[in-house]
């Protein structure tokens, strides 16, 4: 008996017949996380041989590139502003929002701010995407108000966002004339 210079491929520890059994129910339209908890199987192994090997549900369509929006098929975003201007307007309302949760935040804006992304997403056919910002409406739901009242005056995050719009407001203040007298005290 020779060693080969490549190591053998270790075993599945799951029977052949299990990982059959799994794949019948799968494609007879049970959801993964069902079918991996049914025959004991982790969810992310499940997946990974099911993406290896192909399966695929009858109920569940693969989307294609056809099915996105006819405004939005193959364009970047500068294309779609060009094709429709209305949208810099959203995308600039958008960029206020982030920048007021980046230096100002408040518990109830990001609820706001989530709210609105996941009814974004929800309306744009993207549910899983939607269900996750829709969880983090309802883990800020939970404690109300207290995180605003609870919260200190200022953090240290606080101080460096204060440091940095100072320093951005030194570099647009016109500088004084040099020929200006000194104060008089």
């Amino acid at each position: 008996m020779t060693q080969s210079d490549t190591p053998a491929k270790p075993a599945s520890r799951t029977p052949p017949e299990i990982w059959a059994a799994a794949r019948d129910d799968y494609l007879a339209g049970d959801s993964a996380p069902v079918v991996a908890e049914r025959h004991g199987l982790s969810l992310r192994s499940f997946q990974r041989r099911a993406g290896i090997e192909g399966w695929r549900r009858a109920d569940i369509s693969v989307p294609s590139p056809r099915d996105a929006p006819i405004w939005g098929r193959g364009l970047t975003k500068a294309q779609l502003i060009e094709l429709h201007p209305e949208l810099a307007d959203i995308e600039e309302v958008r960029a206020d929002e982030v920048f007021q949760l980046l230096f100002e935040p408040t518990a109830v804006e990001l609820r706001r701010f989530a709210f609105r992304r996941a009814a974004e997403l929800a309306a744009t056919d993207s549910p899983r995407q939607a269900l996750l910002w829709m969880r983090l409406v309802q883990m800020l739901d939970r404690p109300g108000d207290r995180i605003d009242e609870e919260a200190a005056a200022f953090t240290p995050v606080d101080h460096l966002r204060a440091a940095f719009l100072r320093r951005i407001g030194e570099d647009f203040d016109p500088p004084e004339p040099a020929s200006a007298p000194p104060p008089i005290e």
